[in-house]
């Protein structure tokens, strides 16, 4: 729902760090022709022709840019591996398994992919997914951590698993079972928040009583809507354009809070501090990310006539 901006050159310092790592994991898959027995798999064999995909994956300039991709060209990727090998997205093939192995529990999962700063370094506060909740959570050892998602679910394109634009740090809602689980965003054409615009979704309401609002979506994508169920999760919410009309739009309030407007004015406050001491939201659309229903609390407001 909310329209993610970030400058290419933080993806491509990324895919300097991480891409090495990756290389090394592959070489050891390659040499080995496979993976070994543990106690958790039986051994796993590749064919040659198997082999030669891998090898043909295994250089800085491709592994750079599976990590570092923005969103249409990772769609690039899943056509042409699944091109080059159909098995390639079958979690029960060898091929995807080692490539699970690599991207996803020797990548994804390594340490050498610090989670927390990775979303701290995006400086994101809120799920961009529903704007809902905030992206960290805590674990069952009480440790604080962020949610990232696999926008590309890491089950089916495993090679995606460590790519920068496939990471979206998320709520635990949102990145559950009860959202988007392990549904195929790909086949089902959802769209990334890196390609989302910000016009995208707009919230409205209308009155069901004298006294009753709700809240609906006025645009929206139908497809984002279906996944993670905004409209059905925002009538919940009505309590907030409830009180924005009430504060800032009812005669009888209406006049208190433009003369507390005019004071904030006058003590050197501008209009996106006295939208925020007002209403606890955000006016500019790069903002709205910091905290919870900011999306909604703006575009109540606008359609308001507040802001």
């Amino acid at each position: 729902m909310l329209s993610l901006k970030i400058e290419q050159s933080q993806a491509d310092r990324y895919a300097q760090k991480m891409w090495g790592h990756l290389q090394k994991q592959l070489n050891r898959v390659i040499s080995s022709k496979g993976l070994g027995k543990t106690k958790k798999r039986i051994a796993i064999k590749l064919s040659d022709n198997e082999i030669k995909f891998l090898s043909s994956i295994n250089t800085e300039q491709k592994l750079k840019e599976i990590l570092s991709s923005i969103p249409s060209k990772l769609r690039g990727f899943i056509f042409e591996f699944e091109q080059k090998n159909p098995a390639v997205r079958m979690k029960t093939s060898n091929i995807n398994r080692v490539l699970y192995n690599v991207f996803v529990s020797n990548g994804y999962e390594n340490p050498n992919f610090n989670g927390l700063k990775f979303v701290d370094d995006l400086g994101l506060q809120t799920c961009p997914y529903c704007n809902r909740a905030y992206i960290q959570s805590v674990s069952r050892s009480g440790i604080i951590r962020p949610q990232i998602d696999h926008f590309y679910p890491k089950s089916k394109y495993p090679y995606l698993g460590l790519s920068f634009y496939n990471l979206i740090p998320s709520c635990s809602v949102c990145n559950g079972t009860t959202a988007k689980g392990d549904k195929d965003s790909f086949k089902d054409n959802l769209i990334s928040p890196y390609e989302i615009k910000t016009d995208d979704f707009k919230f409205s309401f209308e009155f069901t009583t004298v006294e009753d609002l709700q809240i609906k979506l006025d645009k929206k994508i139908d497809i984002h809507d279906d996944y993670f169920k905004l409209e059905d999760f925002y009538k919940h919410h009505s309590d907030i354009a409830h009180e924005l009309y009430t504060k800032l739009y009812r005669e009888e309030t209406k006049e208190h809070f433009e003369s507390l407007r005019k004071s904030l004015r006058d003590i050197g406050f501008d209009l996106d501090d006295i939208h925020r001491f007002i209403t606890c939201g955000y006016i500019n659309d790069e903002d709205l990310h910091k905290r919870p229903l900011s999306k909604l609390i703006k575009d109540i407001s606008e359609e308001l006539k507040l802001i």
